[in-house]
């Protein structure tokens, strides 16, 4: 038996946590996510699941009482706070997290519209997820295992994170038999060991983005406004758009090529 603090929100955390339930070599001592009344842009609520299933629930503003609680693993799905070193100590044996994306191509945030903006001129079309040691440096921990999705030329960032979750999920139901067993710590792979391009974004990596000129619209390079108005489709969130008659007029993937 091993126990689990788990730190989580999106349809992704209400997932992994129904894995972690459902395993009857699991115990979750605790969760830590967004307060129950808080409301988010996604379905579901991990939150409500883990009062639902009996769990102990914490407000991520609170984050700091898992050290009340003993536990195996603390793990971090979709987790917004960046942890500091006295929790991720606590643990007995790790602190994992499943990262949305391919490590250590992809560290930070914002990862799934600079997927698909870099991956033309990267000739790099798949975004994966990897679940890896957590570090004290966002992102830097070994890594223990990654999965992929394609990135095709209709891909746009929200089509992008659907797919992503579900090979996330698969990651998760393929290693939780080897946390269980204890395998997974001596899985680890320094990212040192990896090749290929390395990129870190901030949460305001994206911010200006969103507006293109009428003139880069008409005249610029069409590839390149094609994948950033895919880039930035990510509903509810406001889309790329243009201005005429200092009005908005929205882009998306779907209307692109109707409006021009």
């Amino acid at each position: 038996m091993i126990d689990v603090a788990f730190f989580g929100s999106h349809p992704l955390g209400e997932a992994c946590l129904e894995r972690l339930h459902a395993h009857e070599a699991v115990s979750v001592p605790v969760v830590v996510t967004y307060p129950e009344d808080e409301e988010h842009w996604w379905d579901g609520s991990v939150n409500r699941l883990a009062h639902d299933l009996g769990y102990d629930v914490l407000p991520i503003a609170d984050e700091r009482d898992v050290l009340d609680y003993e536990f195996d693993y603390l793990l971090s799905v979709y987790y917004p706070n960046i942890l500091g070193p006295e929790l991720l100590d606590h643990p007995d044996e790790a602190a994992i997290n499943l990262h949305q994306a391919e490590l250590p191509r992809y560290r930070g945030s914002n990862v799934f519209s600079h997927s698909i903006l870099n991956a033309r001129e990267d000739d790099h079309w798949r975004h994966g997820t990897t679940m890896h040691f957590m570090a004290e440096q966002v992102d830097a921990g070994d890594i223990i295992d990654r999965r992929f999705a394609e990135i095709t030329e209709t891909d746009t960032s929200r089509t992008l994170y659907e797919k992503v979750r579900e090979r996330s999920i698969e990651l998760f139901e393929e290693m939780l038999p080897k946390l269980v067993s204890g395998e997974v710590l001596e899985m680890g792979t320094p990212q040192s060991e990896y090749d290929g391009e390395r990129y870190f974004y901030a949460k305001d990596s994206l911010d200006g983005a969103k507006e293109i000129p009428l003139d880069e619209l008409v005249d610029g390079d069409e590839l390149a406004v094609y994948d950033r108005i895919r880039a930035l489709d990510f509903p509810p969130f406001e889309p790329a758009y243009t201005r005429l008659g200092g009005e908005k007029v929205y882009l998306t993937r779907t209307n692109y090529e109707s409006l021009f």
